[in-house]
């Protein structure tokens, strides 16, 4: 009778080196893992308190008004004395003013009106008047004296109802934003009220 021999069973060296390589995975993920506990971390908060906003009304006659009022019949060229001013709370930033006149026909055409304004006011070449100064709270100065009626209205204007409208916008002083934002304003006029700092 022919005897079947078993075959030994026995480790290959591929499987050998399977487990060497678990085993040297194993052993990295558990120092990669006590390395991980090598952190730190931090965190701190504080408070900032906001200064006052930048709040202001329109004057006529001194008075602050919603609606300006205009009498009699106007004309090319008709001047209005009128007494336009800016005023702002007893809680305001400290502001730098700009402001213009428009005047607007019931058929939506508009045409920027000649104002005579005080001494401070500076006019700039974006139709905006300029204030040579600083606004500061419980404030009040005068912009306009006299409106003149623009002397390019025609015939063909007459009869029609306008409406004379003054646009006043004041921003901070501090930080250069008119710098920022009010980019048509004459150079001369930034350089002196709104300056941007130099590096030393």
């Amino acid at each position: 009778m022919t005897q079947v021999k078993k075959a030994k069973k026995g480790v290959s060296t591929s499987t050998i080196a399977i487990i060497t390589l678990s085993i040297l995975l194993v052993a990295a993920i558990a120092i990669g893992v006590t390395l991980a506990y090598f952190t730190g971390s931090a965190n701190v908060a504080g408070n900032i308190t906001l200064g006052d906003p930048v709040t202001i009304s329109i004057t006529q006659g001194g008075a602050s008004v919603s609606t300006l009022t205009f009498d009699e019949t106007a004309l090319p060229g008709t001047v209005y004395s009128q007494s336009i001013g800016v005023q702002s709370p007893a809680q305001m930033t400290d502001a730098l003013v700009r402001a213009k006149l428009t005047i607007t026909n019931t058929d939506g055409a508009t045409t920027t009106v000649e104002a005579t304004t005080t001494a401070d006011w500076v006019k700039g070449n974006d139709e905006y008047y300029y204030y040579n100064g600083v606004l500061s709270a419980s404030s009040n100065i005068d912009f306009v004296t006299a409106i003149t009626v623009p002397t390019t209205l025609t015939n063909e204007d007459a009869n029609k109802t306008y409406s004379v409208n003054v646009v006043v916008e004041a921003i901070q002083q501090a930080n250069n934003a008119a710098n920022a934002v009010w980019t048509t304003a004459p150079e001369t006029w930034l350089e002196t009220y709104s300056p941007v700092a130099t590096e030393s």
